[in-house]
């Protein structure tokens, strides 16, 4: 009797071990298939990440602003605020710019770095004066490519006559306010909009922008505000000088 007893507690005793093994079986499983999910997980949302980087930044594959960069062109700039539309024309040779503004009299400008002169029409004389370009920090060949790299790609469209493209891009105020601004805002706003015009050797020659959003942020009074960029004749400007 006492030998069939201890046979039966040795039994338990085995299927307790056994069912104990079981627990401690599936839970190391269970605790593996949950590394190797995060582990697949995170490898997948790096994957994507990487490749929205390059999806929201990926200009540089896709054309270049190289020839902006050098600082050597000629230049249309139009800017269209509230419907009143502004013209500035000239050229660009690395820190110097001499350009025509329209207006009811067209006014003549030469600037130096930050340093501009107006010529005066009777005396024929270059005086100091203020920029009349108000939009200059998003001329800078350096804040344009912050511009684009910051901004979110949306589409393009291909023009199969003349193998140019248009590349569309948003960005938000908040964002160029911290890019150019400094200011860390939480704008629940409407974005900006911009169109890089590209010809068939990838180089941008027309910059299309609707910033009504950033500059409204400034001044509650604008409804529109637009500009046009565009440049040729890239690397043919001679050096600049006052005449």
């Amino acid at each position: 009797m006492s030998r069939k007893n201890n046979e039966n507690n040795n039994r338990d005793e085995l299927l307790q071990g056994s069912s104990n093994t079981k627990q401690l079986f599936f839970f190391i499983f269970y605790i593996i298939f949950f590394i190797f999910i995060v582990v697949l997980l995170r490898g997948a949302n790096s994957k994507n990440s990487k490749q929205l980087t390059r999806f929201n930044s990926g200009y540089n594959h896709s054309f270049k602003l190289n020839d902006i960069s050098k600082n050597n062109y000629h230049f249309v700039y139009k800017k269209t605020v509230n419907n009143i539309t502004t013209i500035y024309e000239g050229d660009r040779f690395n820190n110097t710019i001499e350009f025509m503004m329209s207006g009811e009299k067209a006014a003549k400008y030469y600037a130096n770095d930050d340093i501009y002169y107006l010529k005066n029409p009777n005396t024929l004389e270059y005086n100091p004066t203020s920029s009349p370009i108000d939009f200059e920090i998003l001329i800078n060949s350096t804040n344009l490519n912050k511009l684009f790299s910051s901004a979110t790609y949306t589409s393009f469209v291909e023009y199969l006559d003349n193998e140019s493209k248009d590349y569309n891009y948003e960005i938000s105020t908040s964002s160029m306010l911290r890019i150019f601004n400094n200011e860390e805002t939480d704008l629940d706003d409407n974005t900006n909009k911009i169109i890089a015009k590209v010809d068939e050797q990838g180089r941008v020659y027309e910059i299309d922008m609707d910033m009504t959003n950033y500059f409204k942020y400034f001044n509650q009074t604008i409804t529109d505000y637009k500009l046009t960029l565009s440049y040729s004749k890239f690397g043919s400007i001679e050096k600049l000088k006052m005449n």
